[in-house]
């Protein structure tokens, strides 16, 4: 691994087990076997790792989105693909999806046009598929970011608040899955017509 990429996993650690505030550039710097000016020169500072985390987190998922949504016939597989690819990637990027989710629902201005963008990025894949499948979404402009936000939430709660104890217990992930599969399939088609 290079340096930077050292830096990079050792930030989504130490951010994804601790929190952003509680942990220091020289906590980063030990955990990634560095000098700590090295975090300031790739990635200019401890907000600039955030953000190049985020932005990793954000496009995993517009890959996800953009992958399920091309594949869905209609709104039963759009949740299926969605929720099984989401979990299996996290699985695969267990700190990078635990930062990002957990930044994904603070306000700090740091990582605000991020949030934005991943918002808006996956409101034009969703009215592109609502537009193929025939629908239309029915709640206004200003609650989309809250729609996303909690579909998000769903898939990923227990996530959370259990910190990814259980991500890695295949019969767990699929009890897991399939339950939130029902959830969003009974609940999220009232988002829509």
């Amino acid at each position: 691994m290079t340096k930077r990429e050292k830096i990079f996993h050792a930030g989504a650690k130490l951010f994804a087990e601790r929190s952003y505030n509680s942990v220091g550039i020289r906590d980063i710097a030990r955990e990634a076997d560095v000098n700590s000016a090295m975090i300031s020169y790739y990635f200019g500072g401890k907000t600039g790792l955030l953000r190049e985390i985020f932005t990793c987190f954000s496009e995993r998922m517009v890959t996800v989105i953009r992958n399920s949504m091309s594949e869905a016939k209609d709104h039963g597989e759009l949740v299926e693909l969605n929720v099984a690819a989401f979990l299996n990637d996290a699985r695969q990027n267990r700190d990078v999806y635990l930062v990002g989710l957990r930044e994904l629902n603070h306000d700090s201005e740091e990582l605000q046009d991020l949030r934005d963008t991943l918002y808006k990025t996956g409101w034009e894949y969703f009215t592109e598929f609502l537009g193929k499948t025939g629908a239309k979404a029915e709640h206004p402009e200003e609650v989309k970011d809250i729609c996303f936000t909690a579909v998000l939430g769903t898939i990923f709660s227990d996530y959370l608040l259990g910190g990814g104890h259980y991500i890695d217990d295949d019969q767990k992930v699929e009890a897991y899955r399939k339950t939130v599969t029902i959830l969003l399939k009974a609940g999220s088609p009232s988002l829509w017509k």
